[in-house]
């Protein structure tokens, strides 16, 4: 089984729930088999501060320097300097100026707000149907070419409702549209599979039933191991494991497709 040599979905210390710099991951990744790194920091705000969830704002130009400027000491792989940022319909200005900066952006809804309102402490089928607004939206004003964990609202909940679906099968649709991927995202997978969908055991995310609308939809996906610490790089069983679960679907392989820049 041929794996990815590349990752997108990368953190470090700065976000506040992660440990190891950025020489530790791209440590990690080239000792496992990766030729390719991003790191995508969650991405901070200048008017939403929260120190256990994202970086700071005002260490965000600072954290671009540091990974633009190891990019020349490891000739063994290629690195890239992105973010995982949420999308709030008041800022698309600063969305505008981080896509300028930045090689690249992933789309990570956690957040419904500025004010604490998480989809993993609580998601209704209304906060669901806003989340995909807020995803789909970003997609559409090009800002982004990957959703991380696009059914991330099934922390927040226990079942996947038809207001589920219909979200699910709006985002996949409008990436599609836009020629962005959706995300397996690896952490999910290594939580387990703690929910139950039609009699069968099914992870929190990528839930069972996302990962047949990805295929009922022919979506192009990629794996994401959303590393929070450097050894998860070394995990490659939950690749394998996702990969052997789903069988055959249409993986992402040209990753320069991802990038707000050429190179």
């Amino acid at each position: 089984m041929e794996l990815q040599k590349f990752n997108f979905h990368t953190h470090t210390y700065r976000c506040g729930h992660a440990i190891g710099d950025e020489h530790d991951y791209i440590k990690s990744a080239i000792d496992n088999g990766f030729t390719t790194l991003g790191i995508s920091e969650h991405c901070g705000f200048e008017d939403f501060d929260d120190p256990t969830q994202r970086i700071a704002f005002l260490e965000m130009d600072k954290y671009k320097e540091d990974i633009d400027k190891i990019k020349d000491e490891y000739s063994e792989i290629e690195i890239f300097t992105g973010l995982e940022f949420e999308y709030f319909d008041d800022l698309n200005s600063y969305y505008d100026e981080l896509k300028s900066k930045y090689d690249y952006l992933i789309i990570g809804q956690h957040a419904k707000d500025r004010k604490g309102y998480y989809y993993h402490d609580q998601c209704t089928d209304k906060d669901v149907r806003y989340m995909a607004y807020q995803i789909c939206t970003a997609l559409e004003l090009g800002y982004s070419k990957y959703v991380a964990h696009p059914d991330y609202f099934m922390i927040g909940r226990e079942d996947y409702s038809k207001e589920c679906e219909k979200a699910m099968r709006e985002i996949v649709q409008t990436a599609k549209k836009v020629g962005a991927v959706v995300e397996l995202n690896l952490k999910g997978v290594s939580y387990g599979k703690k929910r139950e969908y039609n009699g069968r055991p099914s992870f929190k995310y990528p839930h069972t039933r996302t990962i047949e609308i990805y295929k009922e939809e022919n979506a192009e996906v990629v794996c994401g191991y959303d590393a929070h610490r450097p050894e998860f790089l070394s995990m490659r069983n939950y690749e394998e494991d996702i990969r052997k679960m789903v069988g055959d679907m249409n993986f992402l392989t040209d990753y320069k497709r991802l990038l707000s820049k050429n190179f």
